[in-house]
């Protein structure tokens, strides 16, 4: 009996013990929650703009401002961005944040890795403050799955000496666009440029003449690709490119780049975002810009971007401080502190600030031209099916084959992609 006896009180020593070690275990555990949490950031500002060096003081503002958390930032370049997140939904090693292209969001959310933001308790709250535009791009059903970091959109650029000396207005419409194209065109000038020949570049045109990419559930591009408004506009493009006012690197290697073109004043007009405005600022090129001028149905230019995104891999210690950081920058200070590095602004008070306009002073035309703005599908496969019409459109612009039958290509392949994905 006393041995049974002796026994219960070594057992209750060693519970006492081990009650002492786990009391202390979760002290150590509690003070430990006071350290510092330390978040990962991957982005892909540009450090030859200043854009890195911009973000570094941001983040150390917003460090002292919250003792209790550390921002490591990590530069990735674009497709790096894409492809550290497809392999990362495998390994499990995903940032706290990442700031990345728009089309990032339905990519992503289709891995099952994206933290819905929408269902923090201060989002609306925050994109109360935010354009409604711009935010649009990280919407998945009536979900959000990000919050807009910086947004741009495209609108026509023009050599005000080229236009002068060919004695040519500047275009109201898409119709006196081509025609404008085409008169100021001689031996030693070229009336359009377009880099490249996805939905960033001929979408617009697409669009404001009325049609489309895809059909609205984006369950096919049968009739929308190569339907009627899109042949109509690939066809004029054609037209031009072979009356030699219309170049590009995509369509012709041998091309002059856009940048270089402007600064040689080669290129006349240009759709573009803006870069363009600070490209031709530091070449001494004289220009104006409006939005694009309308088709027949408006005009509707392409939305671009980035967007903040928050990842289901954190816990929810990260995920606070993530979400803090979001908050920080997409707040008016950091906003016009990017915008003065060529980050056009998403945060409303931000994009009518005195000093942002004076860093992009065209922001009052992009305005304009964002109320009827337009982004690309929001679909998983939306890059593969933009380097589809890319390539199809090209060979169309140069006549390698007839538009309609490189368009009718697009689409097979595109419907054929969406029918491997389901």
């Amino acid at each position: 009996m006393k041995r049974y006896i002796a026994v219960g009180i070594v057992i209750v020593m060693l519970l006492s013990t081990l009650s002492v070690f786990t009391s202390c275990s979760s002290k150590k555990v509690e003070t430990s929650s006071h350290e510092p949490i330390t978040i990962e950031f991957w982005h892909n500002y540009d450090a030859g703009s200043g854009q890195v060096k911009v973000l570094e003081d941001l983040i150390k503002e917003f460090e002292a401002e919250h003792a209790d958390i550390k921002v490591e930032h990590v530069y990735l370049e674009w497709e790096a961005l894409k492809n550290n997140v497809v392999s990362g939904a495998a390994t499990g090693t995903l940032p706290d944040v990442l700031r990345g292209d728009i089309a990032f969001i339905p990519q992503f959310q289709s891995l099952n890795v994206l933290e819905e933001m929408s269902s923090l308790s201060d989002y609306k709250d925050i994109v109360s403050g935010i354009l409604e535009a711009p935010n649009s791009t990280a919407r998945m059903g009536d979900k959000f799955y990000g919050i807009a970091a910086n947004t741009n959109t495209k609108i026509l650029f023009y050599n005000t000496k080229i236009l002068n000396a060919a004695n040519v207005e500047v275009p109201k419409t898409l119709d006196e666009l081509w025609e404008a194209a085409l008169k100021v065109s001689d031996s030693k000038t070229i009336g359009m440029v377009e880099p490249w020949t996805g939905i960033w570049n001929v979408g617009p045109y697409i669009w404001s003449e009325g049609g489309e990419v895809l059909s609205p559930d984006n369950s096919t591009a049968q009739g929308y690709i190569n339907g009627p408004a899109a042949v109509k506009v690939i066809q004029k493009l054609a037209d031009l490119y072979k009356s030699k006012a219309l170049a590009g690197s995509s369509m012709d290697p041998g091309a002059l780049g856009d940048a270089d073109g402007w600064a040689a004043g080669t290129y006349a007009l240009q759709l573009d975002g803006p870069w363009r405005e600070k490209s031709n600022i530091d070449a001494g090129v004289g220009y104006g810009a409006i939005p694009l001028p309308a088709g027949s149905k408006g005009s509707i230019s392409v939305l671009g971007g980035e967007d903040f995104m928050m990842f289901k891999s954190s816990d929810d210690a990260h995920k606070k401080a993530a979400w803090e950081f979001i908050k920080f920058m997409t707040g008016k200070h950091a906003q016009v502190e990017m915008a003065k590095v060529g980050q056009m602004p998403v945060n409303i008070e931000a994009f009518s600030d005195s000093e942002a306009i004076k860093a992009i002073p065209l922001l009052p035309v992009f305005s304009e031209a964002l109320k009827s703005a337009k982004s690309r599908p929001v679909t998983a496969n939306w890059s593969e099916m933009e380097n589809i019409i890319a390539t199809k459109v090209a060979e169309a612009i140069t006549g390698k084959k007839e538009v309609q039958a490189a368009l009718d290509e697009a689409a097979a392949e595109i419907d054929k992609l969406i029918s491997e994905s389901k």
